[in-house]
């Protein structure tokens, strides 16, 4: 769907309209043509950068070398961009920011060469408000993905999936399965950990202004459909990455806020309100219902943290964790003592329960902040 929603991007700016938006033909791929796979082990970590807002205006070395640093120090498996990695951006800087991540896993494969270090990269609303094409990200993304099994040989670790062509709304759908061995099939493998990349897309005209979009439809039955048909293993723990929040975050922060001890249900910093979609078009419950019960987002730049959503319930499925990442860089608006990443450590053979849990927050979800004194 990307080069019709390019057209009617277009048509919109020049025109004022969407309708009748015509394109290239569009095909369906299979679940299993989005599925890339990593090997797990017990302590798996995911680094998460937000916001990062890379321009024309950013000093692009002190940035850069900010997130190789932040990658040394926490020797992660896996490092996932949640959007607004660019605003006002060049293909250059574009094109510098996937090399660098690109250096930065090959060091950290160097370092450990019994594991793999990938990174996965989504969007936000402010990617495409650049100085290149719509598609131009995935382009740049994709010269470092490789074949499962191939990534070493060729020096490419992008964990990336998209194409072009698809019959999907967005440019990131796809998901990471952390198994305990690669090798085996479908049928066969173990997943523990599902890990989706999805994108939330960027601005909605609702007949009056614009107001943050909504994961589309199409996009929230894909997911469904991963959990259905990707693996016959269905025991797994599913986790999603993306940018911007759900309304029900907001009412998340509710309940954390009004708790009588908050810290028995969450942890972070809340300063603003949360910043979620024009309309609440069910995205949480189609996504909760498709074996996701961990919500990574970013968009906020003044909140940061991981909230146990509806902590009383005694029914598993009514539970979710909703986190705000910490914002990576101080490009565009942000607060000095707010400046940092999280680190979330994945445990083998924890059950739903105990991944849903208070203990699992405080144990293994770490938001640092020490921008901060990078950038004093």
């Amino acid at each position: 769907m990307k080069k019709r929603i390019a057209a009617c991007l277009s048509a919109f700016l020049l025109c004022g309209l969407c309708a009748g938006c015509g394109g290239n033909a569009e095909k369906a791929y299979s679940v299993d043509d989005y599925r890339t796979a990593m090997e797990f082990r017990d302590g798996f970590k995911i680094l998460q950068l937000a916001d990062l807002h890379l321009g024309i205006e950013s000093d692009l070395k002190k940035q850069l070398n900010l997130v190789t640093y932040t990658i040394e120090k926490t020797d992660p498996d896996l490092i996932v961009l949640t959007g607004d990695n660019f605003m006002y951006a060049s293909k250059a800087i574009v094109d510098n920011l996937m090399r660098t991540l690109n250096t930065a896993c090959k060091a950290q494969v160097e370092k450990h060469p019994d594991r793999l270090t990938k990174f996965a990269i989504t969007y936000g609303n402010h990617d495409n408000q650049g100085d290149y094409p719509r598609y131009y990200c995935n382009t740049a993304v994709k010269k470092y993905a490789a074949k499962d099994g191939e990534e070493v040989a060729q020096s490419k670790f992008a964990a990336f999936i998209d194409y072009e062509d698809d019959n999907l709304f967005g440019l990131t759908n796809y998901f990471i399965d952390l198994v305990d061995d690669r090798a085996k099939s479908t049928a066969e493998v173990d997943v523990k950990y599902r890990v989706h990349i999805l994108d939330s897309n960027t601005y909605a005209f609702t007949g009056v202004k614009y107001g943050y979009d909504v994961i589309r439809e199409e996009q929230l039955i894909h997911a469904q459909n991963i959990y259905q048909n990707a693996t016959a293993d269905k025991e797994y723990i599913g986790i999603c990455f993306y940018h911007i929040p759900f309304v029900e975050y907001a009412e998340a922060k509710l309940q954390y806020e009004n708790a009588e001890n908050p810290a028995l249900i969450g942890q972070g910093e809340w300063r603003e309100p949360v910043l979620y979609p024009h309309v609440n078009n069910g995205s949480y419950a189609m996504l909760r219902a498709a074996n996701i019960s961990a919500f990574i987002a970013g968009h906020n730049h003044r909140n940061y943290g991981d909230i146990l959503y509806n902590a009383q319930s005694s029914s598993l499925t009514d539970k979710a964790i909703f986190s705000f990442g910490v914002k990576s860089t101080n490009q565009l608006y942000h607060d000095t003592d707010m400046i940092g990443y999280k680190l979330i450590t994945l445990r083998d053979g924890m059950s739903q329960a105990e991944f849903l849990s208070i203990e699992n927050i405080n144990e293994n979800f770490e938001n640092v902040i020490d921008g901060g004194e990078y950038y004093a």
